[in-house]
């Protein structure tokens, strides 16, 4: 799953607890948003727990917003696996 991918399904499950949930996914659908945006909306994720009118609102964002980090962690480690691939095909090519 890619992380627009995963951003639209956290974004529709948080519609029923965040108004700006359903307006965010429509964008995130729609528009083809660079890495950089889709991180931006993540940190619009973070500000709605701050700003979550009840403590079981703000639990279940929270929960989201680890899942998001989890899925950014996985992201960074897997580009940092595939330049190392690249780096050793690399030199496979020079040997030869």
């Amino acid at each position: 799953m890619t992380q627009k991918e995963y951003l639209i399904k956290i974004l529709t499950l948080l519609e029923p607890i965040w108004n700006l949930a359903k307006w965010l996914r429509i964008i995130v659908e729609q528009w083809h948003l660079e890495e950089n945006l889709i991180h931006t909306l993540i940190e619009a994720v973070e500000w709605a727990i701050h700003t979550a009118k009840t403590v079981a609102d703000k639990h279940k964002l929270e929960k989201w917003l680890k899942a998001l980090q989890h899925m950014r962690d996985m992201e960074a480690r897997d580009r940092e696996k595939d330049e190392a691939d690249l780096n050793e095909l690399d030199k496979l090519l020079e040997n030869i």
